[in-house]
C-alpha cells in the first residue's frame, strides 16, 4: 500500500484543524481511524436521519479559515451534510459537487475510464427514448448481461441481471425514459481497490474482496454485503498491481478535473485482467477496513489522508509499506422483507459464545478490526427504530478474519452464519 507517514501526517493534522466532525450513521469510520485523535468526533447525520443542529444567527457562517471541518460518508447524497455544516459553523470537506455527479454517474463514468485508458465490460448504451426492441440490443454471445441505470444509488437497486432477450424487454419496461447501460456479464471476483486524489497525486491504498448480491445478507442481487481485504496471493497472478495500476489512472484523471480527496473504484477481474466497473467518489464501507491496514502498516489512515487533500495543495511525501496486509472483515446485514425495528442493539464490540449467543457491547468499547479475536465483532447498526423495507441495511458487523472464500459470490462460512442469525435475533428478527 501507499500512503504518508503516521507520523507526519498526525503533526500536520494537528496544525490544521482544531475538529473533525464525522457525519453518517454511526462511528464506524472513527473507531478504526486507530490512532489517538482528540480532535476526532461522531455525529449521527445521513440521509436518512437528517438531523441537523439548530439554525445559526443570520451571517454567522463559519469563517472562511475555520479550523472546524466536516467529513461525510456520502455528501452527494441529499442536503444532510451540508446543512449540517452550514448550521454549525463547519467547513464541509467534500469534492467538487459537478466532478462528483460526473464520477458517481454509471454511465458518465464511462468517458473517465475512455480518459484513464482502461478496460470496461463490454456495453451497449440503450437510449432513454426512441428505443428499439429489446433483441437489438442483446448480444447473442454474452451468456447473461447486466442493466445498470445512471443513478445506481447507495444500496444497489440500480443494478439487474437480465438473461435474454426478454428478461431484458420487461426490464426496459420498468425503467422507462432513463438512459441504461446494458453489460455482458462478468463472473470473476469483484474486488474493490480504495485511493485518495490529493493537489499532486493519487495515493493507492488497499484491494478488498466486494461481496456482493449474497442471498444469505440481502434479498437484492446488486446490493453492497460486505467485503475481505485481500493481498497479492489471493488473487491470480498479476491481479493485485493491475488493480492497483488501474486506481492509479483513474485517480490521475480525476485529480486533473478537480476532484480531491477518497474515492473508491469497483472492478471486476476476467481471465486475470481487470475491468472497471464504476467509481465512488466517497468514502465506503470499506474505508474502515483500509484504515486498519493503513495502521498496520505506519501510515496516515485514509480520514486523515483526506482531510489533508482537502486542505492542501500537495499532500506531504509519501512510503510504499510492503508489509503484509492484514485480513480484516466486514458483513453488512440487510431486511429481507419489510419489518418493524423497536429497538436496535448498541453499537460496540460483541463476544460469540459456544451456543450461539451474542453477548456486549464490551464495556471496554471497540478494538480495530484487525484486533478482534476469533469470537468477537463489532456491530455498527444502520437501522433506526421504525419501520425497515426490504433491502434497507440492518447491521455493519466486522471481524479480525475472512468470514467466506475468495471467489464469485461465495455463501457464508458457518462461522459467519451464526453471527448472522445472533445479529438478528438481538433486532428482533427470526432468522
Amino acid at each position: 500500500m501507499e500512503g504518508v507517514e503516521a507520523r507526519d501526517g498526525l503533526m500536520l493534522l494537528a496544525g490544521l484543524v482544531d475538529r473533525v466532525v464525522w457525519l453518517d450513521r454511526s462511528g464506524f469510520l472513527p473507531a478504526s481511524f486507530g490512532y489517538p485523535a482528540p480532535w476526532l468526533r461522531h455525529e449521527a447525520v445521513s440521509p436518512l436521519l437528517r438531523s441537523a443542529p439548530s439554525p445559526r444567527p443570520a451571517g454567522s457562517a463559519a469563517p472562511p479559515g475555520t479550523r472546524r471541518v466536516a467529513v461525510a460518508f456520502a455528501p452527494e447524497h441529499g442536503d444532510h451534510a451540508t446543512a449540517w455544516a452550514e448550521a454549525s459553523g463547519h467547513r464541509l470537506l467534500a469534492a467538487d459537487a459537478v466532478v462528483t455527479a460526473r464520477a458517481a454517474d454509471k454511465i458518465d463514468a464511462l468517458e473517465l475510464f475512455r480518459a484513464a485508458g482502461v478496460a470496461v465490460p463490454e456495453h451497449v448504451v440503450i437510449p432513454a427514448r426512441e428505443r428499439r426492441r429489446a433483441a437489438a440490443y442483446w448480444r447473442p454471445e454474452w451468456p447473461a448481461a447486466v442493466l445498470q441505470r445512471r443513478e445506481n444509488n447507495l444500496l444497489g437497486r440500480g443494478t439487474v441481471p437480465v438473461g435474454g432477450a426478454g428478461e431484458l424487454a420487461a426490464a426496459l419496461r420498468a425503467w422507462p425514459g432513463r438512459v441504461l447501460k446494458l453489460s455482458r456479464l462478468v463472473p470473476g471476483l469483484s474486488l474493490t481497490v480504495s485511493a485518495c486524489v490529493g493537489g499532486d497525486r493519487t495515493v493507492v491504498a488497499a484491494v478488498s474482496h466486494q461481496l456482493v448480491g449474497l442471498p444469505e445478507l440481502t434479498p437484492h442481487w446488486g446490493t453492497h454485503c460486505g467485503n475481505q481485504l485481500v493481498g497479492p496471493a489471493d488473487l491470480p497472478e498479476g491481479v493485485y498491481e493491475r488493480v492497483r495500476r488501474t486506481a492509479h489512472s483513474v485517480g490521475e484523471v480525476l485529480r486533473a478535473r478537480g476532484y480531491r480527496g477518497v474515492f473508491g473504484l469497483d472492478l471486476l477481474e476476467d481471465g486475470g485482467d481487470v475491468l472497471a466497473v464504476e467509481v465512488n467518489p466517497r468514502f465506503q464501507t470499506v474505508s474502515a477496513l483500509v484504515q486498519a491496514a493503513e495502521h498496520a502498516a505506519g501510515l496516515l489512515p485514509s480520514l486523515g489522508l483526506h482531510i489533508l487533500a482537502c486542505l492542501l495543495p500537495a499532500l506531504p511525501p509519501g512510503r510504499l509499506s510492503r508489509a503484509p496486509v492484514p485480513r480484516p472483515s466486514q458483513l453488512v446485514l440487510h431486511a429481507a422483507g419489510p419489518l418493524e425495528i423497536t429497538a436496535p442493539p448498541a453499537a460496540g464490540r460483541y463476544r460469540l459464545d459456544a451456543d450461539g449467543v451474542a453477548h456486549g457491547p464490551d464495556p471496554d468499547g471497540p478494538r480495530p478490526p484487525a484486533a478482534l479475536r476469533p469470537d468477537e465483532a463489532l456491530w455498527w447498526p444502520h437501522a433506526a427504530p421504525g419501520k425497515a423495507g426490504t433491502g434497507d441495511e440492518l447491521l455493519l458487523m466486522q471481524f479480525g478474519r475472512p468470514q467466506c472464500g475468495t471467489a464469485p459470490r461465495p455463501p457464508l462460512g458457518t462461522r459467519a452464519r451464526t453471527w448472522r442469525d445472533a445479529a438478528l435475533r438481538a433486532l428482533g428478527v427470526a432468522a
